[in-house]
């Protein structure tokens, strides 16, 4: 785990830290190169790929004869990514060292629930998704999960040999999904734990910085609270363990709101929330989550041009980051499907443009 190498009490270093990451992101994608993408063939995305920053990461799943063009594809953008932010949290000192490791610690909260997903269902399939290989603990040890540990018992004893905090939370989660079967109940277990565990750390931050930290984790809180209230209302859920389902310390949805509102104009009145209009009056409803994540993820990234002398740039940096991930591998996948150009533009911008309302 690499978690706190430096001194937390060191003083930060925003102003050479933003410098960097500022003139890092002069050097991402814009929504021009994404769109253009969309447009051309598979093997021109695999050219553009390769004299890209993920071109080296390309080479090497070439030279390691990764047989699938689009494994080959969505392991370099993953590797590729993960080594941009992994860049970035190495030039932090002091608390934005320790505030980025809660950025990247989201990573071993995406592959925890990769796992426990897993588990339930359909099964997995013979090769290991494209972990979020920025995450505090190394990608090797998801591989093990994955290709060694078939069953939720397997999965908590490695978890617990692994010796760490985030690793002994997932493996609470597994022996919980192992000693009920109960797969929502194991997630919520494995994320509250982890919201837990960063919050008490994150106490010692009371400043302007810490505050912005505290929106972060409160903003994660309210999707999660959002989506199980989605759940409710979509399967007429009003009972006692929907409520017990939601997590204290949301940021803008209420514990009040949250057991009350019907519709979701109702739900984000005043929540500080920035969400399409067009969301409220949707009739498909298949999209509502996605747009809601779309929403934290596009506050985010607006927060690269805020405070110069502060944690958001970092923050903003970061969502940028993982947003040309995301799009880059939609695009790939969009591609190798025979997906129309438009399609696949809907799923990368789909609402963006769209007038929006607090």
């Amino acid at each position: 785990m690499t978690l706190f190498r430096k001194s937390t009490t060191e003083s930060p270093n925003y102003e050479y830290l933003n410098a960097v990451l500022r003139a890092k992101g002069t050097k991402l994608l814009r929504e021009g190169d994404f769109r253009a993408l969309a447009h051309g063939s598979l093997k021109a995305f695999e050219l553009f790929i390769l004299e890209s920053p993920y071109g080296e990461r390309y080479r090497e799943q070439l030279a390691q004869g990764t047989p699938s063009l689009l494994k080959r594809l969505e392991n370099a953008l993953a590797a590729g990514s993960a080594d941009r932010l992994l860049e970035a949290a190495s030039r932090a000192e002091g608390e934005s060292e320790f505030f980025l490791s809660i950025v990247l610690s989201m990573g071993d909260l995406y592959n925890g629930r990769y796992l426990l997903r897993s588990l339930s269902g359909g099964g997995r399939g013979s090769m290991a998704p494209a972990w979020h290989r920025y995450s505090l603990l190394d990608f090797p040890f998801y591989d093990d999960l994955w290709y060694k540990c078939p069953t939720a018992a397997d999965g908590a004893v490695r978890s617990y040999e692994e010796y760490g905090e985030f690793s002994n939370i997932l493996g609470d989660a597994f022996r919980h999904l192992h000693e009920t079967g109960d797969l929502p109940g194991s997630e919520r277990l494995f994320f509250s734990r982890w919201l837990s565990w960063w919050r008490k750390e994150l106490g010692k931050y009371r400043n302007e910085n810490g505050r912005r930290m505290a929106e972060f984790l409160g903003r994660m809180t309210d999707t999660w609270n959002f989506n199980i209230w989605l759940r409710g209302i979509q399967e007429g859920d009003e009972g006692e363990k929907r409520l017990a389902s939601f997590l204290a310390g949301g940021w803008g949805l209420s514990m009040e709101k949250l057991e009350t509102a019907r519709d979701a104009e109702t739900l984000f009145s005043g929540s500080g929330w920035t969400i399409p209009v067009s969301f409220f009056s949707a009739g498909k409803s298949a999209n509502f989550q996605r747009t809601v994540q779309r929403a934290f993820f596009q506050w985010q990234k607006g927060l690269y041009r805020q405070n110069l002398l502060g944690i958001d740039v970092p923050l903003g940096y970061t969502a940028m980051v993982l947003d040309e991930w995301r799009s880059l591998t939609l695009i790939a996948v969009g591609l190798s499907l025979g997906m129309p150009p438009e399609e696949i533009e809907d799923h990368l911008f789909g609402g963006e443009k769209e007038e929006e309302g607090k």
